[in-house]
């Protein structure tokens, strides 16, 4: 009966792991049409969604990210530091199409205002300006860019100019534009220039004053609206959405980094490379629509959840030298909160119990780490907690002398001495007991008679 219990209870347990969806972390009423894609919750850094996130990708103009971070992190003073515009930050732009800030020869700008200039109208010359005004030019800039990148492990990602136009050896990778994207979101007065809509570059030496506009239309509370088919009528507006970067060229297509909040939630979402044309040759913008397709089902489907109490035993660690029992019940360290699927019961969450030995030894104390666990769902690991005792376990005195005996004894008589020892006692005696064979032999005794 034991036997048939155990193995019904075995075939419960496989039919329910089973049955947990293994595309919990997949949106199931839409597709991303981009080549790569990633979701991520910024508060605890939970994956929900990703798409080719390793693979190497064009990165057009969110390639100012790391200029502009490059350009802070060597300024001393963003509001007195001043760039001055040189004619190689323009002219070396002439016939590329690309994106411009509409700035002068010698124009003169501050370090914030040039990071405006740069973020919100991406202006290519604006890169230019800064890769000379910090390195003296802009191979020097790219020294800096890819030293950066390195430490900020960016594993692939290379730079080769600070605008982000086409260059087969200018890529990234959706991961590593999460790590710079987190980084530049540290710095106050860069995360307040990427959240801004609008801003307003009064006069300088060469130009009138003049307003700048994000690129972003997810921000802009107007009524444009999609034209694409797969979000046709949607307005591009989202109000969840600030920031950060978009940016665009042929070969990179559409390119997205953007954050939501909503009810306390906080996300971030990276669209690369998503489609420019339409089946008919039509340009197209569907970024911001499977950006907020992206953002809609992670605010709608998930949720913060305590999946782990600190007075929840979660196992039994094997003891030895204590009397009265032969394991310590475990308890998380602290509670464990994650983003999980709504529709996910704690119930169906995997417990991935790791041991630290196979067996411990008393005296243990409350609070004597023993393992860890990791808790998952669908084959994501959703966090790691510490396992510890949960009381304490007395040694008995009788079964420690037992076992510091048995250890002593098998140290003795383990030991390459010990055993050198023997083998020369066993050496003497089958000496001695070969001597006593030869003298008391028939032979030997006749001989003795002779004489």
């Amino acid at each position: 009966m034991k036997k048939i219990f155990c193995i019904t209870l075995c075939l419960i347990i496989t039919v329910s792991l089973l049955s947990i969806p293994v595309s919990s972390y997949t949106p199931t009423n839409f597709d991303i049409d981009a080549e790569g894609a990633m979701l991520v919750n910024m508060d605890t850094g939970d994956i929900l969604y990703q798409k080719n996130s390793d693979k190497k990708l064009y990165p057009a103009s969110l390639t100012k990210l790391m200029t502009a971070l490059i350009l802070f992190e060597n300024s001393s003073d963003v509001d007195k530091e001043i760039i001055t515009v040189s004619e190689y930050a323009i002219r070396s732009l002439d016939g590329t199409d690309s994106s411009l800030g509409g700035l002068k020869i010698g124009e003169q700008l501050t370090v914030r205002q040039m990071l405006y200039v740069l973020l919100l109208s991406s202006a290519n010359e604006g890169a230019n300006a800064i890769a000379e005004h910090v390195a003296g030019n802009v191979e020097s800039f790219c020294a800096k860019m890819n030293e950066k990148a390195t430490q900020l492990n960016m594993t692939g990602t290379h730079y080769a100019n600070a605008h982000g136009l086409h260059d087969l050896n200018h890529y990234t990778t959706v991961s590593d534009m999460y790590k710079l994207t987190t980084e530049v979101l540290k710095h106050p007065v860069l995360k307040e220039v990427v959240y801004s809509t609008k801003y307003k570059l009064e006069a300088t030496n060469k130009s009138p004053s003049r307003t700048f506009t994000t690129t972003n239309f997810m921000m802009l509370n107007n009524s444009e609206r999609c034209t694409a088919e797969k979000y046709k009528g949607q307005l591009y507006y989202y109000k969840y959405v600030k920031g950060v970067k978009t940016g665009y060229t042929d070969a990179a297509g559409r390119c997205l980094v953007s954050t939501a909040s909503k009810n306390g939630y906080n996300y971030m979402c990276i669209i690369m490379n998503s489609p420019v044309y339409d089946d008919a040759g039509r340009k197209i913008r569907i970024e911001f629509g499977d950006t907020k397709a992206l953002y809609e089902w992670a605010f709608n489907d998930f949720e913060y959840r305590t999946v782990l109490n600190t007075d929840e035993i979660i196992g039994e660690a094997p003891v030895e030298l204590a009397w009265d029992t032969d394991f310590v019940s475990v308890v998380p360290s602290k509670s464990l909160t994650a983003i999980v699927p709504k529709k996910a019961d704690n119930s169906t969450l995997g417990r991935d119990i790791n041991w630290y030995k196979e067996s411990y030894k008393a005296p243990i104390k409350k609070g004597d780490v023993l393992g860890e666990c990791n808790i998952t769902y669908a084959g994501e690991v959703l966090g790691t907690v510490t396992l510890i005792a949960s009381q304490d376990i007395d040694r008995s005195a009788l079964m420690y002398i037992g076992d510091v005996t048995k250890r002593g004894a098998a140290a003795v008589f383990g030991s390459t001495v010990f055993v050198i020892i023997v083998i020369i006692i066993l050496a003497i005696i089958v000496i001695f007991l070969i001597s006593l064979i030869v003298l008391n032999s028939p032979r030997r005794r006749k001989k003795r008679r002779r004489y």
